[in-house]
């Protein structure tokens, strides 16, 4: 697919995001996110300082478009950008390192795909549920939320990682 093709896709994700935000409540247990996922679709190309500027740039907005709290959730997209490329190489496979492209389910196998994403996704998840409300809840709480929230929101980015499957 072409870069605007890419492009499109990223944003539309990110819009997806909004009104998950804004609208998707399910109580205080879950807390659903794409934000990994639109992590792992940024080409392993880039360098992790451009990742994290960018996953900065999609927190803070995210942050600001959806009355969240400033900050919260460009902390936690940049917790979990910034070892992406190191989980790659670990989870995925260490002969691809050097490719540029983004990793798919159908090149790197569905387990390792489901590894790498659920490794970012609780990276991020754990970084926004404790800086969220780290004094205001019990532990048993936080990792009952930890838990919740990173099962359904892996699944969510699985699920809506299945179109990369037909890019290029």
């Amino acid at each position: 697919m072409n870069k605007t093709g890419d492009i499109l896709f990223f944003v539309l994700l990110f819009i997806l995001q909004l009104v998950i935000s804004d609208y998707v409540h399910l109580g205080p247990w879950v807390s659903l996110t794409l934000i990994p996922l639109l992590i792992i679709c940024i080409p392993l190309s880039r360098s992790p300082h451009a990742v994290m500027l960018i996953a900065f740039a999609l927190g803070l907005g995210l942050d600001i478009l959806s009355d969240g709290v400033p900050g919260l959730n460009a902390f936690a997209a940049v917790l979990a950008a910034a070892p992406r490329k190191f989980f790659y190489r670990i989870l995925v496979n260490a002969d691809r390192q050097d490719k540029t492209e983004v990793p798919k389910i159908r090149e790197v196998g569905l387990m390792k795909y489901l590894k790498y994403l659920g490794v970012i996704t609780a990276l991020y998840l754990a970084a926004y549920i404790l800086v969220d409300c780290v004094s205001f809840r019990p532990p048993l709480f936080l990792l009952g939320q930890f838990l919740i929230s990173w099962v359904a929101s892996t699944a969510l980015c699985l699920l809506l990682s299945l179109p990369l499957q037909n890019r290029s």
